[in-house]
């Protein structure tokens, strides 16, 4: 860099130089030119007016020789002159080798013999003694000019040459702490920090925005550093505390903060780096206003750093944060439901070896005596006791009875044959006389809803009089079935004892949730302690049977 950047800096300089040399010797070939050519005119002309004056006696005497003789006299000079008389014609003249005619009426310069001359006339007298005329040769303005010439060419090369080596010198001088910030450049460049030297002057402010500039690359590329390794961390955790501590870590280990903590929710679930072995007196947990002191607010979380990081670092901290936490829950959400569907089936399973238990007492203690008694009793009549005939047909009635009871319980007939809204109703009577808890059902269908939709309300309903019947304590229930536009609306409403939200939900819950989300609904419990419980499900509606 520094050999060519020199070349071409000495190349433009050598180039200027010699554009402006060639500008200044021109302007001052023309300007000596011209004033030595003014200095021969006015010499000329002077001279030619002196030599006229001195020969007019000589003309007025006719004395041709003496006129001769001082014409003679400039020949030492190179100047050549004649002598006209009044009528124009030669008298005298000094021109080897004859008077050129034309030179009679000629003014200004002429070539004569190989020479050019410049040719200077003047009266003598009042013009009626004749006319004299001197040609003065241009040979020795020319050697002057040439002297003029070399030695201003001599001149300028050694002023040049003496610049030229100055402006190498200064070049060398200038290039020497520039070519030093280039090679820190070239290490930064490289990844290997090398500081660099401070070259004084002017390029100290190069050298500051060089040094300013490093700070902020490598403050940069911390930052990036910094973003990379919370996102790894975060990516490593399963639960969203995890995700924050994770987070917090990876930011101490940067070095870009000094303090922090992790809150979920209300939960402090992680810590880093604090100095105060008291946490009392730490001004970060006491919240003491501090310009340093931020909180990154996430979603039902947040992050209280000591740090000087820019806002939009911290803003862009976030991105991966919020993503870890939002997968972190997610899969959270996931095995808990994994766990949920598992219990639900291992109820189910319970529960239908339950139902068949329950299904051969019955047969076995209802039926299986009913059907001995009628064994009996036509054992009777066929032995001719008529009085045993009344007694048959009383088993029979109650053996019909117990099994529509059954048939019932498996699953209503109102179901099938009058729709959902009558079924619920005779649910909600069953209800109340059975448990003298107060149903207040209210039911507004536009027709019969398809099998599966009816089926799936229907137990749901069943399921929460149930937990109503066993939980609740309550004095009356409310179900409301609405059909809206595109979907079905049920909800279950009670006056009982209620319980917390944090109360995990047990298997009857679970189940009804199953039923309305394998439909494409949703399904939501809310509840508080001595408020009651309220059931919530919606369930979307494509077809509907009338």
């Amino acid at each position: 860099m520094k050999g060519s950047f020199r070349a071409r800096l000495l190349a433009t300089f050598a180039l200027g130089m010699l554009f402006l040399g060639l500008g200044l010797g021109g302007t001052a070939f023309f300007l000596v030119k011209t004033g030595l050519e003014a200095s021969l005119e006015a010499q000329g002309k002077a001279q030619t007016l002196y030599l006229a004056r001195q020969l007019e006696e000589h003309l007025l005497l006719n004395d041709l020789y003496a006129v001769f003789r001082q014409l003679e006299s400039l020949e030492g000079e190179g100047v050549l002159g004649f002598v006209l008389d009044p009528k124009g014609e030669v008298l005298v003249h000094t021109f080897p080798g004859g008077f050129p005619l034309n030179l009679k009426t000629l003014i200004g310069r002429f070539r004569f013999q190989g020479e050019v001359y410049r040719l200077y006339r003047s009266p003598i007298g009042d013009g009626s003694v004749g006319a004299l005329a001197l040609a003065f040769p241009e040979t020795p303005l020319r050697q002057k000019l040439a002297h003029l010439l070399v030695l201003g060419a001599w001149w300028a090369l050694g002023v040049t040459a003496l610049a030229f080596l100055l402006v190498s010198r200064a070049a060398d001088q200038f290039l020497k702490p520039l070519e030093a910030l280039v090679q820190g450049v070239r290490a930064w460049q490289e990844g290997r920090e090398r500081p660099l030297p401070d070259p004084g002057g002017e390029l100290r402010v190069l050298h500051q925005a060089l040094v300013a500039y490093r700070e902020r690359v490598k403050r940069r590329e911390q930052e990036l550093s910094t973003l990379n390794q919370v996102a790894e961390a975060v990516n490593r955790a399963e639960t969203p505390e995890g995700v924050l501590q994770n987070a917090l870590e990876a930011l101490a280990r940067s070095g870009l903060f000094r303090c922090g903590e992790a809150w979920l929710g209300e939960v402090r679930v992680g810590k880093v780096l604090c100095p105060y072995r008291d946490e009392e007196v730490c001004p970060l947990k006491r919240g003491e206003p501090k310009t340093t002191y931020h909180t990154l607010e996430l979603t039902e979380a947040r992050l209280l750093l000591d740090t000087e990081a820019p806002q939009a670092f911290l803003e862009a901290i976030k991105a991966p944060i919020e993503a870890g936490l939002h997968r972190a829950r997610y899969t959270q959400a996931l095995k808990e439901r994994a766990q949920e569907r598992s219990q639900l089936l291992k109820a189910l399973i319970q529960a239908q070896e339950a139902e068949r238990a329950r299904l051969a007492r019955d047969l076995h203690d209802q039926i299986g005596q009913i059907l001995t008694g009628i064994d009996l009793g036509l054992k009777a009549v066929k032995e001719g006791r008529v009085e045993a005939v009344p007694a048959l047909q009383e088993l029979v009635r109650s053996a019909i009875q117990d099994v529509r009871h059954l048939s019932r319980s498996l699953r209503p007939s109102a179901l099938d044959t009058l729709g959902l809204e009558a079924a619920l109703k005779r649910m909600a009577e069953e209800f109340q006389e059975r448990t003298g808890i107060r149903v207040n059902p209210l039911c507004r269908l536009k027709g019969r809803l398809p099998e599966t939709h009816e089926t799936a309300l229907y137990r749901v309903v069943q399921e929460a009089l149930t937990n109503v019947a066993r939980h609740a304590k309550a004095k009356q229930v409310s179900v409301v079935l609405q059909q809206e536009e595109g979907e079905i609306n049920l909800v279950v409403e009670d006056d009982g004892q209620g319980f917390p939200p944090e109360a995990q939900p047990g298997l009857g819950i679970l189940g009804m949730r199953e039923r309305i989300e394998l439909l494409g609904g949703r399904f939501q419990v809310e509840s508080l302690p001595g408020l009651g419980t309220t059931l919530y499900a919606r369930i979307p509606l494509k077809e509907v049977k009338t």
